[in-house]
């Protein structure tokens, strides 16, 4: 399924279900808008001047116009775009956020330590500093969606114009531990005794409107934190965090590969499909040795479309961390109805009441006629899938099943097969002619001249009408001389030859 194919509702938020209970859920989370985009570049430094970041795709509907959603990224002058690392802090502040509140206060409370913690950064003063300029990039920076936001609420892609955090408030970590050990500078001053200090004030961060209602609406998914901060390249968590999303229910995806590449992993739309599938090598490589994704050759990995067009294959490994149970044959006709727009209550339905044969084979014919165009699925795709299955619908002319196009496969190459045996076999036979026809012509040359002429008059009786054509009666006296050899009787054959002449 390619990402044009993808629903709304599978594109936007088909994680909602899944957070009906967050109260009691506490595991890692990531919004899925922003894993659905980049919102940050690849690198750890965007080019000076550089201040804008745009990416899109087109979205193709089931029963309207396909959509062009679009980002556009924008930062200031001071702080720039954010970077990969400010990406990832993201990602941390999700965790904060749902650690602290349950996505119920968009105030988060926090210290730079226990982030550091959560992201697994060393405790260094680089550290400190790098949250520092991240949170006031992200204050900063502008995020432009043009039919990209999914609104959960609404469940419909809408414009929005926001900033990811509207305001951040950071607590120096030497003044709090001045604060803590030194005595007041006023003069004569006491220090109150330590159980009747006030306590100190963590540094926080307040979520701006439009995202945090995304949180709450449950417009979430599943995390696997540990398995993202052991990634080691800033484009496979990128990818990661996207496949992640995509591979909901599904265990093979197919997109356009400078769509991916650019559009959802953030890489140059200047670099060529070449240049992309090398730049993709290592986080593919990375996300295959480490089970999330199933190892491919590189046949089976890219497939060309036509000059500059190519399309890339991804099938879910088994440490992807969704359910990678093996699906018994009635799931996989559900899935396979419900990835073409019939609704699961229906799939199951028809799953129950006809064949799971019959069911195969109108979704190969009903494939075959939305690869051709056809009127027939034009207006209303699904449910002409669903009439097909229980009308049980004649297969349309010109098409042939996978099992006719097998067959008519199987029967060429036996076809071919039994030719090439015969063409074997006649120049084997041919070969043996001319090698008996070698050895016959050395025994002919071997006979002394009173045989040959007896063998030769012979030939001559039995054939009158070739007497003067010497070339055609020499086969033929081999052709005696081979009769004679096998019967044994060329001694006693030129023996009664010879008396007969000496008669006459």
């Amino acid at each position: 399924m390619t990402e044009e194919d993808v629903t709304i509702e599978e594109s936007g938020g088909f994680a909602s279900n899944e957070e009906n209970a967050q109260s009691t859920d506490y595991g890692w989370k990531d919004e899925l808008n922003l894993a659905e985009f980049p919102i940050a570049a690849l690198t750890d430094r965007v080019p000076d001047g550089q201040t804008t970041l745009v990416f899109e795709d087109k979205l193709e509907r089931r029963d309207s116009e396909p959509i062009v959603r679009r980002l556009t990224i924008m930062g200031t002058p001071k702080h720039g775009l954010p970077t990969s690392l400010d990406d990832e802090l993201l990602v941390g502040l999700i965790q904060l956020t749902k650690r602290r509140s349950n996505f119920d206060n968009p105030r988060v409370s926090f210290s730079r330590y226990e982030l550091i913690e959560l992201l697994g950064w060393p405790q260094s003063g680089q550290s400190y500093r790098r949250i520092e300029e991240s949170l006031n990039r992200w204050v900063g920076v502008t995020l432009m969606y043009e039919n990209a936001w999914w609104d959960n609420t609404a469940k419909s892609w809408v414009d929005e114009n926001f900033h990811v955090l509207d305001n951040v408030t950071l607590y120096d970590r030497e003044r709090r531990k001045t604060g803590k050990n030194s005595k007041s500078s006023s003069k004569g001053s006491k220090v109150p005794p330590k159980n009747e200090r006030a306590p100190l004030p963590l540094s926080s961060f307040k979520w701006n409107e439009v995202i945090f209602q995304s949180f709450q609406s449950g417009n979430l998914k599943q995390l696997d934190l540990e398995f993202y901060l052991k990634l080691r390249l800033p484009t496979t968590k990128r990818m990661f965090r996207f496949l992640d999303k995509r591979f909901y229910r599904r265990t093979r995806l197919d997109f356009d590969l400078k769509t991916l590449a650019c559009e959802h992993i953030g890489m140059s739309r200047s670099y060529p499909p070449t240049e992309l599938k090398r730049r993709l090598k290592p986080a593919l490589e990375e996300l295959e040795q480490l089970g999330f994704l199933e190892p491919l050759t590189s046949e089976e990995r890219y497939s060309y479309v036509s000059r500059g067009c190519w399309r890339i294959i991804l099938i879910r490994g088994q440490a992807s961390g969704v359910d990678s149970t093996p699906k018994t044959e009635p799931s996989e006709l559900i899935e396979l109805l419900t990835a073409r727009g019939v609704t699961p209550k229906t799939s199951a339905e028809l799953v129950t009441l006809h064949s799971a044969e019959r069911i195969r084979t109108k979704l190969e014919v009903f494939d075959w006629l939305v690869k051709n165009g056809d009127k027939r699925v034009a207006k209303n795709p699904a449910g002409y899938l669903v009439a097909s299955i229980r009308a049980d619908y004649q297969a349309p002319g010109g098409f042939t099943s996978t099992e006719e196009k097998a067959k008519s496969t199987a029967q060429a190459k036996a076809a071919e097969k039994a030719k090439d045996a015969d063409a074997t076999r006649v120049k084997a036979e041919s070969e043996e002619t001319t090698r008996r026809e070698v050895e016959l012509k050395v025994q002919w040359d071997a006979l002394d001249s009173g045989r040959r002429e007896a063998i030769l008059d012979a030939v001559k009786r039995e054939n009158p009408g070739l007497r003067r054509f010497k070339k055609m009666l020499e086969p033929l006296c081999l052709v005696k001389l081979e009769a004679l050899l096998v019967s044994g009787e060329l001694q006693r054959f030129t023996s009664e030859q010879g008396q007969l002449f000496d008669k006459g």
